[in-house]
Formats: structure tokens, sequence, C-alpha cells
């Protein structure tokens, strides 16, 4: 007669909707992990993504030349504000040139006056980049649609869950 051991653990069997749950949420996860590149972006806001940046920009940097031509209302005799404003309204490189010229040939005070406003112009416009950039990849991410990530997720997770149970029996005998 056979004698047969007694096994005091269980069988490695792993519940599938369990592994279909966790998968689930793996893919639910990885909606929001994953990077969002440009034509995902141009996609959501109709290929307008550049625009919009640039638009945000050209804001800003309005905003703070309307700011330093304020400024300059109460005080007429700010040569910082002068160059200041002059350089950012340049519009052709000639001018660019002379306004340079121009600032060079002020005193030095001025002159650190001057990169100190083109510096914290030029660091608006850089966040306000980032940030657009950021919102609109925010937006993207928020715009993918559930079912295209949990499906696959819960779908490989019910994989796993069967080879496991099936690789688990199989070694056991």
């Amino acid at each position: 007669m056979q004698v047969s051991v007694i096994k005091t653990t269980e069988p490695k069997n792993v519940s599938i909707p369990a592994a279909m749950a966790i998968g689930g949420a793996a893919g639910l996860g990885l909606r929001y992990a994953m990077p969002v590149y440009k034509p995902e972006m141009d996609y959501f806001v109709f290929n307008k993504s550049d625009v919009i940046k640039e638009d945000n920009v050209k804001a800003v940097k309005k905003n703070v030349i309307e700011k330093a031509q304020n400024l300059l209302k109460n005080d007429k005799e700010n040569e910082v504000l002068k160059l200041f404003i002059r350089r950012a309204k340049a519009s052709t490189t000639q001018q660019l040139k002379s306004v340079k010229a121009a600032i060079k040939k002020a005193p030095q005070e001025v002159q650190a006056g001057v990169k100190v406003m083109v510096d914290d112009l030029a660091a608006q416009m850089k966040a306000s980049k980032n940030i657009t950039i950021a919102s609109i990849k925010n937006a993207s991410r928020q715009a993918r649609p559930y079912a295209h990530f949990i499906l696959p997720g819960a779908a490989l997770g019910a994989l796993v869950g069967y080879a496991y149970n099936v690789v688990g029996t199989i070694s056991e005998d």
C-alpha cells in the first residue's frame, strides 16, 4: 500500500480576479505615469500647442513692458527703464544694436539695472513657457481614455495570474 504525505501548505494558486484587479490598477497608474509627447499634445489642442505657448510668452513680455512704462510715467528721468523699454521693443537687429550700444555707453549702475530687468524678463518668459507646456501635458493626461489603460492591464494581470497558477501546478507535480 502506498503512503501519501500530508501537505501542510496550500498550493501556490493566485486568484485570477485579484490579478486582474492589480493589473487594472497598474494600467490606471500607467495612464498618469506615461510621458506625454508632442504629437499627443498637438492632438489634444488641435495642433495649437506651439501657438498657445508663444501667445503666453508674448503676453508675459507685453505685461512686463506695460509695467515698466507705467513706472516710467511716474519717474520720467529713470534711464534704466528707458533703455529697458527700448531694448524690449526693438523689432529689428539694427534697432537692437543701437540700443545695446547705448546701454554700453551708459554708466555702470544703469547697465547693471538694465541687465537685471532683462534677466527678470527672460526668467518670466521661460517660466511662462514651462508652465504652459506643463498645463498642456497635464490636460493631455487627463484626456486619455481610461479603457485604453485599464483593460489591457487587467488582461495582462489575468494572463500573469493564469500562467503563475499553471507553472505552480506543474512544479508541484
